[in-house]
């Protein structure tokens, strides 16, 4: 039966490939389809993290309530060693949030402010990504400066290389008291952060506060939105859940996760009419295909071929060409789908302005998940299951006598 199919379409090659056409665009736009939403999807999900922390955030339980420096967690530098070479895992980052007074010689009163304390070279990209450095240089290592928001500089007055005074209570009451140039203004997105936090290399913030291998918060970025759940399996261990608290990205950005269950409906309404397209053209060029091959069918069975074996040969004959265009759709949109995945396509104008507003990089990318392309694979090929269903009915269904008649016309 399956020779019988080959020499079919050997016989007739243009009705063959306007069948593997039909497959091949379907499959092609589903692939590309599905890999912008979910592309967009992450992408969104990425920006968004890179402002509230990481994909992960690890910290004591005691802190999360208190709010003290008291209650921060010490963690051996050895675990954050292992938990930067677990899988999927892209970077680690550790914090160390506590409140002090500022003041400055040009003022006479002092100021509340959240002072952060972060590793500079881990902080780089996710930091400047949403915002811009007004003046100065971001930290090295070592710097013992201070980098502040535009709004800040403006409210105290105060430029690059004048020194505040920062006075507050270290870890386990004791003082925390220092001097610090300041080496940089950056332009943060949201105001009250811009005008109440002052950043500071982690190795000098552990100093002042005389806090070695302290950290109120750990972020974890993670490659993939998707692996997630398997890293936070990998620390369980490290991190006992009587002492620590380990919240995935979907606690982190609870607010905005309206934003994403929207967009994924949206999303699934346009792939579900996407599907009924696709469905509605394969099925039109089979449709097509029977009726031109009725009188064939007709002479078969009158000669004696017996109807099930001309179905599975009809069968065969279409698996075939699915398979053809599904097999060229995935290998001609695997290189676009990389390529785009790698360098996103950039927006402009009040579209992109809109984007930064809610930290969502102004891009567009395509998500390179081979589960994807196995996935828009399965569906297509099921649809195809489905419309090959039709000349299998009409070949069970045929009036032999009704399909010669027509010879002569």
């Amino acid at each position: 039966m399956i020779k019988l199919a080959w020499l079919n379409l050997q016989r007739n090659p243009y009705r063959a490939m306007s069948i593997v056409s039909s497959v091949f665009i379907a499959a092609f736009f589903c692939i590309l389809f599905g890999s912008f939403k979910k592309g967009v999807l992450n992408s969104s999900a990425d920006s968004i993290l890179k402002i509230s922390g990481g994909h992960i955030e690890i910290r004591s339980k005691s802190y999360s309530q208190t709010r003290s420096i008291d209650d921060i967690m010490c963690i051996d530098s050895a675990i954050l060693d292992s938990i930067s070479i677990l899988p999927h895992v892209k970077r680690v980052l550790p914090t160390l949030r506590a409140y002090a007074l500022i003041s400055h010689s040009s003022s006479s009163s002092s100021r509340a402010v959240v002072l952060v304390g972060i590793d500079p070279e881990s902080e780089k990209d996710r930091i400047r990504m949403v915002s811009e450095m007004v003046e100065g240089e971001w930290f090295s290592e070592f710097d013992r400066g201070v980098i502040i928001g535009e709004n800040m500089r403006n409210l105290l007055n105060i430029g690059i290389g004048d020194t505040i005074a920062v006075m507050g209570v270290g870890y386990h009451g004791v003082s925390a008291v220092g001097l610090f140039p300041v080496q940089g203004v950056i332009g943060l997105p949201v105001a009250t952060v811009d005008i109440n936090s002052m950043f500071m290399t982690l190795s000098a913030a552990q100093e002042l506060f005389q806090a070695d291998d302290c950290y109120s918060e750990i972020y974890i970025m993670s490659d993939k939105l998707d692996k997630v759940e398997v890293i936070e399996s990998f620390i369980q261990s490290d991190f006992s859940s009587d002492e620590y608290e380990i919240r995935d990205w979907k606690l982190l950005i609870d607010e905005h996760l309206v934003y994403f269950r929207i967009t994924d409906a949206i999303g699934f309404i346009v792939m579900f009419f996407l599907y009924l397209l696709v469905g509605s053209n394969i099925l039109g060029a089979v449709i097509l295909m029977t009726k031109e091959r009725k009188l064939e069918f007709s002479v078969l069975v009158s000669i004696g071929m017996p109807r099930d074996k001309l179905s599975r040969t009809m069968f065969y004959e279409l698996i075939m060409v699915a398979f053809v265009g599904l097999i060229l759709a995935v290998i001609v949109s695997l290189p676009i789908v990389y390529y785009f995945s790698n360098n996103p396509i950039p927006l402009y104008g009040e579209a992109a302005e809109t984007l930064k507003k809610f930290f969502i990089y102004a891009e567009i990318y395509l998500s390179f998940d081979l589960s994807l392309f196995i996935e828009q694979f399965l569906i297509v090929f099921c649809i195809c299951l489905a419309v090959i269903a039709y000349p299998v009915i009409i070949i069970q269904r045929l009036k032999v006598d009704e399909g010669l008649s027509k010879r002569e016309s």
